[in-house]
């Protein structure tokens, strides 16, 4: 879900300069990516936080080229030079976006959720629900695994063979169907 308040890099600045300032802000939610945890209108209360410190399966706030972003942390990972990236994924959508752990600026804390009537608004507190808690499982195994799986096939062959698409066709499969379990309304 991207925030195109401007144009501007100077958008996200702003934003991090009032995060360090008052230690949270609150921005309304406009785009799609991440229904139905994240609505078109609603608004996220955030508080700063380095990239090295989210958690997998937080909802996020980083900076694009042009624009700030809110997708759910799905993944850590490092790229071929050994550097930290973070793997972001919105909750409607299949594209993965990695990230440097500098780009993130805060964290989804809680969320407005409207009323039936003008100004009856709730706040609720963002909570791990079932994709926070699937991916940091998915993590937790991929750590336990990872020094296994040279074993496990010639070098490459899980990642790129069969077996490896196999293992991400069901990965997406069970992303998917575990989506529709999120609340719509909360």
């Amino acid at each position: 879900m991207r925030l195109n308040l401007s144009d501007e890099p100077v958008t996200a600045e702003l934003l991090a300069e009032s995060l360090a300032r008052k230690g949270s802000a609150v921005i309304a939610v406009n785009g799609t990516s991440m229904h139905p945890t994240l609505q078109m209108g609603w608004r996220v209360f955030i508080e700063p936080v380095r990239g090295d410190d989210l958690r997998i399966g937080e909802i996020g706030v980083f900076r694009g080229e042009h624009y700030l972003t809110i997708h759910r942390l799905v993944f850590r990972g490092r790229d071929a030079a050994g550097a930290s990236i973070l793997v972001f994924r919105g909750d409607y959508n299949r594209t993965r976006e990695r990230v440097r752990p500098a780009a993130v600026i805060a964290r989804v804390v809680a969320l407005e959720v409207p009323g039936a009537k003008r100004g009856r608004g709730r706040i609720v507190e963002m909570k791990p629900d079932v994709l926070a808690r699937f991916y940091r499982l998915t993590a937790l195994a991929a750590r336990v695994l990872g020094p296994v799986a040279p074993v496990l096939g010639p070098a490459g062959a899980a990642r790129n063979g069969p077996v490896g698409r196999a293992a991400r066709s069901l990965f997406s499969l069970a992303e998917r169907c575990l989506s529709l379990f999120l609340p719509e309304r909360r």
